[in-house]
């Protein structure tokens, strides 16, 4: 097997610098094509491209995104990149403070599981990332110095952004709908047990006794990264990080102009209004004749698709059963009959 050839940069987030290293291989055949697919997409849209980068936390997914921001400025047959974190989009602090939500028959307060998906204002990020497509916007940030949100400080001006966080491709509740704003997406999957040594060892180099970084792991880390990896929706892309920091190309999909990303969660729509057959049944309307001739076969078909999945999600380990009732339009007993 050929040695590794790791290359280190400085870069800046936030006003704080990070010591950063990236296998060249990695580099040449996985960050630059990926940059060209992205200018050559950007280019045919004629606006604004807004990709998704997702990641559990502590792997690395900030410093990815400035990385690739950099690489993108060394080629000028590439469409400048401009790199965004999601964390300004938290709730002030004052709010976290102050309110509360309900869990497992307890309240707790915000405060308390501050990063999790509870805890961002997820509709003034649809607004926003809704407006930079086609405006130059200011984009919020978070001050690790006072750990609190600071409004409008980016300018965002360049054609293709790379949105970062841990919660961007979630199936649940509010963010469901911030997935459909992407016009392309990369999930960076990663075992939970790399992370977890990659926390304590943080934690240990910061002046914690290993006793105590593992019990800050299961309490706080554990329950983000583990919801993170099982209730993401899939990616337009797959990168897997390994556990020396290199990254792999794990897998693609349809491309995402092709795919309704919503059709799966929801019950299929046999409605007149449905783009895929409205045309059919207003002519079918026109001629005179009362009931739509392909809403059967349709549902029927889309029906099954979904059945399969879902099966398939759970055969595999990706969402178990609680995780497919919670994120999908099922009930219990059709969940039964579908795994069984």
């Amino acid at each position: 097997m050929q040695e590794k050839i790791w290359r280190t940069c400085r870069l800046m987030k936030n006003g704080l610098a990070h010591k950063v290293q990236y296998n060249q291989a990695t580099i040449d055949n996985l960050f630059f094509p990926f940059l060209r697919h992205m200018s050559k997409m950007q280019q045919k849209m004629g606006r604004r491209m807004v990709v998704f980068l997702a990641a559990p936390p502590g792997a690395g997914k900030s410093m990815l995104a400035y990385f690739l921001e950099r690489l993108s400025n060394t080629d000028e047959n590439l469409v400048p990149v401009q790199a965004l974190g999601i964390e300004g989009f938290y709730y002030p602090q004052a709010y976290l403070n102050t309110h509360d939500i309900e869990q497992e028959g307890s309240r707790i307060s915000l405060k308390n599981i501050k990063g999790s998906p509870e805890t961002f204002a997820v509709d003034k990020l649809i607004g926003k990332l809704t407006d930079l497509r086609t405006n130059d916007v200011r984009w919020p940030i978070y001050d690790h110095t006072t750990h609190d949100v600071v409004e409008e400080i980016v300018t965002v001006r360049r054609s293709i952004v790379i949105v970062e966080g841990t919660w961007l491709l979630l199936g649940e509740k509010r963010w469901q709908n911030v997935r459909s704003l992407a016009d392309y997406s990369i999930f960076v999957n990663v075992e939970p047990t790399v992370l977890k040594e990659w926390f304590i060892r943080r934690k240990i180099a910061g002046g914690s006794t290993i006793e105590t970084a593992v019990q800050l792991y299961q309490q706080k880390e554990r329950q983000k990264v583990e919801r993170c990896l099982r209730k993401s929706w899939p990616a337009d892309e797959t990168w897997q990080l390994l556990s020396d920091g290199d990254y792999q190309l794990k897998g693609r999909i349809m491309p995402t102009r092709m795919v309704d990303r919503n059709a799966l969660w929801k019950k299929p729509d046999i409605q007149l209004n449905n783009t895929l057959l409205g045309g059919l049944n207003n002519r079918n309307a026109g001629q005179g004749i009362q009931m739509p001739l392909y809403d059967e076969g349709y549902a029927h078909g889309m029906e099954e698709a979904r059945k399969v999945i879902l099966k398939k999600l759970y055969e595999s380990g990706t969402m178990s059963s609680k995780a497919l009732l919670d994120t999908f339009q099922v009930t219990a007993e059709e969940l039964r009959d579908i795994i069984k």
